[in-house]
C-alpha cells in the first residue's frame, strides 16, 4: 500500500479491434477499436479484504508513513512517469530546435530563420506549438497536448496529418514523458504488428481482406495500409505515407519486419516509379496532394534510420523542389503549370506546403498573406492549405534545408525566359509519352500537358503591375475546358471537374494551339451529362480577374469592346490588354451543330469552390459555339455520333508581355503579323492547322475519332495519342525531347542517353541507366554550382564536368549518388550508399581534377580525407 501511495502506478486500457466493423476501402474513419476513452479525476484506492479459508488470523506489519527507508533498493532506479517542470520544458524545447541549424552559414541563417519564423507564426498545425511552452500558459498548453496524445486510441485514423505526429517524435521527442513515449509507440505497434510477416497481410482494398474479415472475423486486422502498400501502386501521396508509416514508425519500435517493408516501398515505388519513372510526376502539380508527398520525402530526407533510406529521400526532396522552383514565377509568386486532381482555389490563391517549402527557400520570401491566420479566406477562398500546414513547413525546415542554400537566388531572380518540357508517361502506360510544356516570360508564364484531361489542363497567369504580386488581386489568369451549359469553370469534386470533353494542346513558347472536342466514348459524354438537357456545347476560356475596378481592356478585331455580354463571328481575333501582360486569342473553326451565336464573350457564372463552398466565378468567359439553343433538347435526341467523332473547336492562344514587345502597341502589331490557317479534312476527320508567329511555324493535325474508355484514370486510351495528334512540327521539326531525354528545363536534365548537359555543366554516365543533372544557370559570384545524380541505386559510371571545368569521376561504378560541386568555395558535398551485395563491384574513390588547390569535400555528411593523386585530388570512398 505505501509503495502505491508513494509510487502511483500507471494503467493503460486493452483496445480490442474487430475487423467486421472496418469499413471496405483503405481509409479506416470508423474506428474498429471503438473509441471509448476512460477518464479519472479523483481517484481513490479501495482495499478488499477476504476471509482466510479455514480461518486464522494474519498479521501485517504497516512501515511508518515517513520511512522511506523502507522504498529504498538497491538498483538505483528513479521514477518514470514524472512531468518535466516548467524550466526544463523550456530548456528542453530550445534544445530541440537548434540541431538542424547549427553549421549553417551566418550568412544564410538570418533569411532562413527569417522565413521559418514567418511560416511557423501562421501555424496551422499540430506540431509547431509544441516549441510554445514559456510561461504559465504555455505549460498548461503542454500539459494538454500531452493529455491529447494520451487519448489517442492505438490505430486511430489520422489520415495525412500522421507526418505531424511523427514530427513530434523526431523533434520533441525530449518533451515527452516516458508513458507518452510508450503510448505513441503502442500506436505504431497497433498499426504495424510487428511481429508479422508482409506475406499475412492483405492490400486494404481489396477483395481479399472483405473475404478474410468475414470468414475469420479476426480480432487482429490483416489489411494494413503502411505495410501492404509498399507491394502495390496506389496514388502518389497514398505510397508515400505508406512508405514512411512502415519505415519510420517501423523505426519507433524497432520493427524488423516493417521497417524492410517501407525500405522496400520507399525504393520501388516513391524513387523508382513515381520519381524517376519519366520526366514529371502524378502529382505535377496538385496543389495538396503533392504537398502531402513533399512532406513525406522530408521525413525520409531527415528521419529515416539508414543513411540509404536518407540519400534516398534526399534525392526524392531535390527533384521535387527542381520541380517546383522551374515552374515558379518570382513576380507572379504562383507555380505556373496544368494541374490534374487541383482545386481552382490552389490555382488562384491557395498555399500549401509546395508554397512553405519554396518560402523556406527563398531569402526574399514568396509567400503572400504572410499577416493572416492559417484560416484565412480571400473571396471565400483559403489562403493556407491544410494537408500540409505553414507551421509544419517551418519545423520541418529545421533540421535540413529544403534546397541548397544557392537555389535561393533562381528563386529570388530566376532568369526569364525560364522554360520546361517533360515526358509523361502516366504510371507507364503512354509509350510514346505525352508532353508537358512550362513558359515563363517576365510578367507572365504559359503552361499546358498536352493530353490530360484534367482540371487545368491549360493555365495562362500573369500580373498586370511591373512589380511581385502580393495578392490575388494583382493577378490575371486563364483557363480552358470543354463544357456543356453553364459553363461552371469552378466546382470540383475531389479536386475534379465536370468537362463535358477534353482539349489536345501544341504549345510552343507562349503560344499554343488548343484543338478542343466532346469526349469521344458516349457514355463518358453522356456521364458529364447526367439528367441535363443540352444547351450548349463549347471550348470556353475562363479569365479571372479579382481586381477592383477592372482595368483591363478586351478588343475584337482591333475595336475595344465597350460591354458584356459581346457576341462575335467565328474567326474574330480577341486580344486583352491587361496593364504590362498582354493576350490573343485566335479561335479555330467550330463545327456547327445548331447555333444561333457563334462567339461570346459574357460574365462569368458562379460555381462552389473547393473545400469552401463559396460561389466563384471567372470574371468573364469567352465562349465558342459548337451547340448554341434557346430551348433546352434531351442528350438522346441529339447526334451523339457526330458530337463524339466529328465536333471540333479550340483557339490559338499566344501570350506576351511588355518586356518582350515594348508596348501593347507592338503586341498588336506583332498578333497582326501572325498567320492561322485551319482546315478540316472529312475523310480523317482530321483539323490540320499551322500558325507562323515571328518566325516561328507551329503545325498540328488534330483530329476527332480515336478510341477512349470511360475509365476515369487516362484522358484517352493507351496507345491512342499518335492518332490523336498525328503530327507537330515546330519550324518542320520535331518540337519536343530525343529519345533517351526524359525531361528539361532552364536548370535540369534527366534521361538514360549516357550524356546530359545543362548550363555548361556535363554528366557522362552509362547508356540505358537513368541520370539526373541540376545546374544552375546564374552567372557571377557565388553562382555556378551542379548537382550530379545517380538517382536510383543501379551501379553505373560517372562522370561529371562542372561549368568552371572541375572534373569529378568516380574510379568504377557507383551507387545511389549525389555530388554538389560549389565553385566559388571550391567544395564538394559527396552522399553515396550501396546496397548489400553492391560492395564488390562499386568504386573505391572519387577523383577531382582541374583545381589548383585541394577543394574542401564532405563524403556522406562529414569531413573526408582529400589526398593529392598528381595533378588530381582524390578521396576514398571507404
Amino acid at each position: 500500500m505505501l509503495l502505491l501511495e508513494q509510487c502511483g502506478f500507471l494503467l493503460r486500457k486493452v483496445e480490442t479491434y474487430d475487423s467486421r466493423y472496418r469499413q471496405s476501402d483503405a481509409y479506416e474513419w470508423a474506428m474498429p477499436t471503438g473509441g471509448h476513452g476512460l477518464r479519472f479525476t479523483n481517484p481513490r484506492l479501495l482495499l478488499t479484504c477476504r476471509p482466510i479459508t479455514g480461518g486464522g488470523t494474519v498479521a501485517v506489519t504497516v512501515p511508518a508513513r515517513l520511512d522511506r527507508k523502507a522504498l529504498l533498493t538497491a538498483d538505483g532506479s528513479r521514477p518514470t512517469a514524472l512531468m518535466f517542470t516548467p524550466q526544463e520544458i523550456v530548456e528542453r524545447a530550445a534544445r530541440a530546435l537548434a540541431p538542424g541549424l547549427q553549421g549553417r552559414p551566418d550568412s544564410h541563417l538570418a533569411w532562413q530563420l527569417a522565413r521559418i519564423g514567418e511560416l511557423q507564426k501562421v501555424g496551422g498545425d499540430q506540431v509547431s506549438n509544441w516549441s510554445h511552452v514559456a510561461g504559465e500558459e504555455g505549460y498548461k498548453a503542454y500539459q494538454g497536448r500531452l493529455r491529447e496524445v494520451l487519448a489517442m486510441p492505438p490505430r486511430y485514423w489520422l489520415g495525412w496529418s500522421i507526418a505531424d505526429e511523427l514530427l513530434v517524435w523526431h523533434v520533441f521527442r525530449d518533451l515527452l514523458p516516458a508513458p507518452v513515449q510508450d503510448h505513441m509507440k503502442n500506436y505504431w505497434r497497433a498499426w504495424l504488428q510487428p511481429d508479422l510477416e508482409t506475406s499475412a497481410f492483405v492490400h486494404p482494398q481489396s477483395r481479399g481482406h472483405r473475404l478474410l474479415a468475414a470468414q475469420s472475423r479476426l480480432a487482429r486486422p490483416r489489411l494494413v495500409l503502411p505495410r501492404r502498400l509498399q507491394l502495390a501502386v496506389s496514388t502518389q501521396n497514398f505510397n508515400h505515407t505508406a512508405a514512411m508509416g512502415a519505415l519510420l514508425g517501423g523505426a519507433m519500435i524497432d520493427g524488423a519486419y516493417p521497417m524492410a517493408d517501407g525500405r522496400h516501398g520507399l525504393e520501388t515505388l516513391p524513387l523508382r516509379f513515381w520519381a524517376f519513372l519519366d520526366g514529371t510526376t502524378q502529382e505535377m502539380l496538385d496543389h495538396y496532394y503533392l504537398s502531402i508527398t513533399l512532406s513525406a520525402q522530408k521525413m525520409f530526407a531527415d528521419y529515416a534510420p539508414l543513411p540509404i533510406d536518407r540519400l534516398m529521400g534526399r534525392i526524392l526532396v531535390d527533384r521535387t523542389m527542381e520541380m517546383l522552383v522551374g515552374v515558379h514565377h518570382p513576380k507572379l509568386r504562383r507555380f505556373v503549370s496544368s494541374s490534374g486532381r487541383a482545386r481552382i482555389s490552389g490555382v488562384l490563391v491557395e498555399q500549401d506546403g509546395v508554397y512553405g517549402a519554396v518560402h523556406a527557400s527563398s531569402a526574399k520570401g514568396v509567400a503572400n498573406y504572410l499577416d493572416m491566420p492559417a484560416t484565412a479566406k480571400v473571396e471565400g477562398m483559403p489562403v493556407w492549405g491544410y494537408d500540409f500546414p505553414p507551421g509544419r513547413a517551418a519545423i520541418q525546415s529545421l533540421h535540413s534545408s529544403w534546397t541548397p542554400d544557392w537555389v535561393a537566388g533562381l528563386i529570388d531572380d530566376k532568369p526569364v525566359p525560364f522554360e520546361e518540357t517533360s515526358a509523361e508517361t502516366m504510371r507507364g502506360n503512354f509509350k510514346p509519352p505525352l508532353w508537358r510544356r512550362v513558359w515563363l516570360g517576365a510578367w507572365h508564364g504559359l503552361a499546358s500537358t498536352d493530353i490530360r484531361g484534367r482540371t487545368v489542363d491549360v493555365l495562362g497567369q500573369w500580373v498586370r503591375e511591373p512589380k511581385v504580386a502580393t495578392g490575388l488581386k494583382d493577378l490575371g489568369t486563364l483557363t480552358v475546358r470543354y463544357a456543356a451549359n453553364g459553363p461552371d469553370l469552378t466546382t470540383t469534386s475531389d479536386g475534379l471537374a465536370n468537362a463535358a470533353g477534353l482539349t489536345l494542346t501544341f504549345q510552343s513558347r507562349n503560344r499554343a494551339i488548343i484543338f478542343a472536342k466532346p469526349y469521344t466514348n458516349r457514355d463518358k459524354f453522356l456521364a458529364t451529362l447526367g439528367d441535363q438537357d443540352v444547351t450548349r456545347l463549347a471550348t470556353v476560356v475562363g479569365l479571372w480577374n479579382f481586381s477592383q475596378p477592372r482595368s483591363w481592356v478586351l478588343y475584337a478585331d482591333g475595336k475595344k469592346i465597350e460591354s458584356f455580354p459581346h457576341r462575335l463571328k467565328g474567326g474574330q481575333r480577341i486580344l486583352v490588354h491587361d496593364g504590362v501582360s498582354y493576350l490573343a486569342i485566335l479561335p479555330l473553326p467550330a463545327s456547327d451543330l445548331g447555333r444561333n451565336v457563334e462567339i461570346e464573350i459574357a460574365a462569368g457564372i458562379p460555381g462552389k469552390v473547393e473545400p469552401t463552398g463559396a460561389m466563384v466565378a471567372p470574371a468573364l468567359t469567352i465562349s465558342m459555339f459548337n451547340l448554341r439553343r434557346e430551348q433546352p433538347i434531351a442528350a438522346q435526341s441529339l447526334d451523339l455520333r457526330a458530337i463524339t467523332t466529328r465536333t471540333h473547336g479550340g483557339l490559338v492562344l499566344e501570350m506576351g508581355d511588355a518586356q518582350q514587345h515594348g508596348s501593347f502597341e507592338g503586341f498588336v502589331r506583332h498578333i497582326d503579323a501572325a498567320v492561322l490557317k485551319a482546315d478540316w479534312n472529312e475523310s480523317k476527320r482530321q483539323l490540320d492547322v499551322a500558325y507562323r508567329s515571328g518566325g516561328d511555324l507551329l503545325e498540328a493535325g488534330f483530329t476527332t475519332d480515336f478510341s477512349q474508355s470511360s475509365i476515369d484514370h487516362f484522358p484517352i486510351d493507351a496507345g491512342a495519342q499518335q492518332g490523336a495528334i498525328p503530327y507537330r512540327r515546330l519550324n518542320g521539326a520535331w518540337p519536343y525531347l530525343p529519345a533517351g531525354l526524359e525531361r528539361d528545363t532552364s536548370w535540369a536534365q534527366q534521361g538514360t542517353s549516357g550524356r546530359l548537359e545543362k548550363a555548361g555543366a556535363v554528366l557522362v554516365t552509362e547508356p540505358g541507366r537513368k541520370a539526373y543533372l541540376i545546374a544552375d544557370p546564374l552567372i557571377g559570384p557565388g553562382r555556378g554550382a551542379v548537382v550530379g545524380y545517380n538517382p536510383l541505386p543501379d551501379l553505373q559510371a560517372f562522370h561529371l564536368t562542372a561549368r568552371d571545368g572541375t572534373v569529378l569521376q568516380a574510379d568504377g561504378k557507383v551507387g545511389l549518388l549525389r555530388v554538389e560541386y560549389r565553385p566559388w568555395e571550391k567544395a564538394c558535398d559527396i552522399s553515396h550508399a550501396l546496397k548489400p551485395g553492391q560492395e564488390s563491384d562499386a568504386a573505391r574513390s572519387f577523383t577531382i581534377s582541374g583545381l589548383a588547390e585541394p577543394p574542401r569535400v564532405t563524403l556522406n555528411g562529414r569531413p573526408a580525407d582529400v589526398r593529392v593523386a598528381g595533378q588530381a585530388y582524390q578521396i576514398s570512398l571507404a
